[in-house]
C-alpha cells in the first residue's frame, strides 16, 4: 500500500483560504436546519447524527470547524471535544446547548471549545463564530508548518536565519559570525530550499501572523530591514559625529 500524506500535511503544502476550510455539524436534532441556514451564506456544511458517525467518516488531522451539540445520545459533545484534544487535531469546535449553564460552558472551553452557544442559535452569530473558528484552525496548520520548517535548520542555519530576519546583509552576517560571505550565501541558499523556495520574508509574515514563539530563533527581536544603512554603519556615523563635536 503506498504511503500518502496526511490531511494536515496536504494542507501544510497548500496555502488554504478560509472558504476552503470544511464545516461539519454534529447534532441529533437540528443539524439539517443549521445546514440550511449556513447554505444561505454559501457554506456547504456536512452533517452527522452522532459523534461516532463523525469520527468514523471524517479525517480529524485536517483543519476544519465542527459545530457540535453538547448533549446527544451516545458520545456527548464534551466527549467529542476530549477525543479531538487527545488526537491533537487542528479542528476548532463550537459547542451548542439547549440548556447551557456556566459550568457547562467553562468545562467545554477548558476542553478546547472555541465558542459556546445556546440554542436556538442566531444564524448570523453562528456564521461569525464559524469564520473565526476556520481562521483559528488555519492558523494552527500554519504554526505546524512553521515549526516543521524550523526543525529542519542546522544550528548555523538557525543563527543565519535569525540575523536575516533582523535585516542584516550577507556581509554583516559574515562579520558577526566570523564566516566568509560565500559561506553565508551557501547557508542562505540551503535555508531558501528548506523553506520550499520561498524568501525568508514570506515566513516572517507567517510568524508575525501566528505570533508564534519559534525559539531558539527569537523573533521577538525582529526588526524591519533598515534599508541601505545598517545598524553598524549608523553606529559609525554617530561615532564620527561625536568625534567632530569633541574636536
Amino acid at each position: 500500500m503506498p504511503i500518502t500524506d496526511s490531511s494536515e500535511e496536504k494542507a501544510m503544502k497548500k496555502d488554504l483560504t478560509q472558504e476552503e476550510i470544511p464545516v461539519w455539524v454534529v447534532d441529533d436534532e437540528v443539524r439539517y436546519s443549521i445546514r440550511f441556514a449556513l447554505a444561505t451564506h454559501g457554506i456547504d456544511a456536512r452533517t452527522y447524527a452522532s459523534g461516532e458517525d463523525f469520527f468514523n467518516l471524517v479525517e480529524t488531522d485536517q483543519p476544519g470547524c465542527l459545530v457540535v451539540d453538547l448533549t446527544m445520545p451516545g458520545m456527548s459533545g464534551l466527549e467529542v471535544l476530549k477525543r479531538l484534544r487527545d488526537l491533537d487535531s487542528p479542528i476548532k469546535v463550537i459547542v451548542l446547548s439547549g440548556h447551557g449553564t456556566i459550568r457547562m460552558a467553562v468545562e467545554a472551553m477548558e476542553n478546547g471549545a472555541i465558542s459556546f452557544m445556546e440554542k436556538p442559535v442566531d444564524p448570523d452569530d453562528l456564521l461569525v463564530k464559524i469564520n473565526a473558528a476556520r481562521d483559528a484552525s488555519l492558523l494552527e496548520v500554519c504554526k505546524t508548518r512553521v515549526r516543521h520548517m524550523l526543525r529542519q535548520f542546522s544550528k548555523r542555519e538557525t543563527q543565519i536565519f535569525d540575523l536575516v530576519c533582523q535585516g542584516l546583509k550577507n556581509g554583516e552576517i559574515a562579520e558577526k559570525l566570523f564566516l566568509s560571505t560565500r559561506t553565508v550565501e551557501s547557508h542562505r541558499a540551503n535555508i531558501t530550499k528548506r523553506l520550499e523556495d520561498r524568501a525568508p520574508i514570506g515566513i516572517l509574515y507567517e510568524l508575525a501572523r501566528t505570533k508564534l514563539d519559534t525559539s531558539p530563533v527569537q523573533f521577538c527581536k525582529l526588526q524591519p530591514a533598515r534599508g541601505k544603512q545598517s545598524k553598524k554603519s549608523e553606529e559609525k556615523s554617530e561615532k564620527k559625529a561625536k568625534e567632530k563635536t569633541e574636536d
